[in-house]
């Protein structure tokens, strides 16, 4: 049994149909959702917009901060300053209007930086949750939701095949999170909805919402391949002078986290051309990847970025060179970030 999130992300006044046909499908479930909120669209809300989201929460929904324009940029390449005014927005238009700011955030596009963390952290101690977030420096008290169990293929598109996979190596863990995007979906899509589901159901999982499972002391849980993992991540600091971590975002500080907690330090983070959206990411400076060779020769590269871009990346040339940890299973590295996300965020 695991307690499970049901993240449904862009709620506003076009979409809200949509979300009450979800919120429909899972009441007949006796599952209770929780709805990411896009601020702008209580900025002058109608009536009936404003009593169905009062209808949704007395019904215990939990509605969280996603946001106030849902930009793409809004927590990345934003300043401190307008991240600020984008949470603060949201959060003083849901207390005007429904009576209590959020308790929980997601990032539009699940799109931050560890600025974004400071933001959190020094202006909202009443936001405890984080979803799909990382602090790599373990700074607030709020609990970090990234075990997540993917079944959309591609935001709005419901890939029964993809939620097969994902749950198979998920479903064990004491908790994770599933995200979807109602206000797009097909009439198909919401078929596909229903059958997921009643599936996590019928395999008797516990669906909560962020503040519920904040309440929740979660269990050490540890993955068969854990010590392994955890050994050959120590020889390989051991065995070179420098080691990198090629990816500067969520997974990055993710994994810098856990290294950290082992007290593996990496030198520095290395993007692609174009990537660089901050010079350092917990302290540690950020490089392009063709300044790898130059500033880091010999060095050791751990992939902290998507499974499935692995192929991609591992065919630059800059990559020929350098000894790269675990580069030759996509289904291993997953199953290690799987790990990783539920050591971090208990």
């Amino acid at each position: 049994m695991s307690y499970i999130i049901l993240k449904y992300d862009d709620l506003n006044i076009e979409n809200l149909t949509a979300f009450q046909k979800a919120w429909c499908q899972c009441k007949s479930y006796k599952a209770v959702p929780s709805f990411g909120l896009i601020g702008d669209s209580l900025l002058e809300p109608g009536e009936d917009y404003l009593n169905a989201l009062k209808k949704m929460i007395s019904d215990g929904v939990e509605i969280w901060n996603h946001g106030y324009f849902h930009g793409e940029n809004e927590f990345s390449t934003r300043s401190y300053l307008e991240q600020k005014e984008s949470v603060e927005s949201t959060q003083f238009l849901m207390k005007k209007h429904l009576g209590k700011a959020a308790a929980t955030f997601g990032a539009p596009h699940n799109n931050s930086t560890e600025k974004t963390v400071s933001v959190l952290h020094d202006n909202f101690p009443e936001i405890h949750n984080y979803l799909y977030m990382a602090d790599g420096e373990s700074r607030p008290k709020a609990r970090q939701l990234i075990v997540r169990c993917n079944y959309e293929s591609k935001p709005g598109v419901i890939d029964l095949d993809l939620f097969s996979k994902e749950y198979g190596r998920i479903k064990d863990y004491p908790y994770f999170v599933m995200q979807g995007h109602p206000g797009i979906w097909t009439e198909d899509d919401f078929k596909k909805h229903e059958i997921i589901l009643k599936r996590i159901v019928d395999d008797r999982h516990v669906i909560v919402t962020p503040e519920k499972l904040l309440r929740i002391e979660l269990p050490v849980f540890t993955v068969e391949r854990a010590a392994l993992w955890d050994d050959e991540l120590s020889d390989f600091f051991v065995s070179h002078k420098t080691v990198v971590c090629y990816g500067a975002g969520e997974i990055g500080r993710e994994v810098y986290r856990y290294l950290h907690s082992r007290n593996l330090q990496p030198d520095a983070f290395v993007v692609s051309a174009g990537n660089r959206m901050e010079a350092e990411v917990c302290h540690v400076p950020v490089f392009e990847l063709s300044e790898l060779n130059q500033r880091f020769p010999d060095c050791g590269v751990i992939l902290t970025l998507l499974g499935r871009l692995h192929g991609e990346i591992l065919s630059q040339p800059e990559l020929s060179g350098p000894d790269i940890w675990r580069a030759d299973s996509t289904l291993d590295y997953e199953r290690f970030i799987d790990h990783v996300r539920y050591d971090i965020s208990r």
